[in-house]
């Protein structure tokens, strides 16, 4: 007898609350309480680390997210590309070569964030987003939970106005959304 997986995320977060929930109330804290970086900036720091480990249901939910926040096409796009726009290519090359080797990331690395005028919450929370959008980039993948475009439009319009408390079953209790730069 084969036990049957899965098909949505959503039905994975259910299943597995005991897990999912804990994982929500932190990402509500990372993704929206008081940061150096913008709701919107994380979710494109979330977009960036989801695009280079091929997650596209991340990539999408989460550019949606980023969108709905304010973040514009062309912003989200020069946010992900090889060029940054100046204030965070520090923080994205930084959060480029963790995704990639974390072991290879130094103290220069770290350097070239604090020498942008960031400071070490900075750094805190962009290896966070990084770290956390590893787990689940491989958590989707793993399973195979397709990228639906309705989906991950709907599921991004959720992240922006309701946060990640609105994920954990029975409802969380949301943080100040006030966080990072207007």
């Amino acid at each position: 007898m084969t036990a049957a997986v899965t098909t949505s995320l959503m039905e994975a977060f259910a299943a597995h609350a005991e897990i999912a929930d804990p994982l929500h109330r932190f990402a509500e804290a990372l993704m929206r309480g008081p940061s150096p970086f913008t709701p919107a900036e994380r979710e494109a720091i979330a977009v960036r680390v989801s695009a280079a480990n091929g997650c596209a249901f991340c990539r999408d939910a989460h550019g949606a997210a980023a969108s709905a926040l304010g973040l514009s096409d062309d912003a989200l796009t020069e946010l992900t590309s090889a060029a940054p726009p100046a204030r965070l290519a520090p923080v994205l090359a930084f959060v480029d070569k963790l995704d990639r080797e974390p072991a290879a990331v130094t103290a220069a690395d770290r350097q070239a964030v604090l020498d942008a005028g960031f400071d070490e919450t900075a750094l805190h929370h962009a290896a966070l987003v990084c770290g956390f959008f590893n787990l689940m980039n491989r958590w989707v993948e793993g399973l195979g939970y397709p990228s639906a475009p309705e989906l991950t439009r709907a599921a991004g319009r959720m992240l922006a106005r309701d946060g990640y408390a609105a994920l954990v079953k029975g409802g969380g209790r949301p943080t100040d959304r006030s966080g990072g730069r207007p």
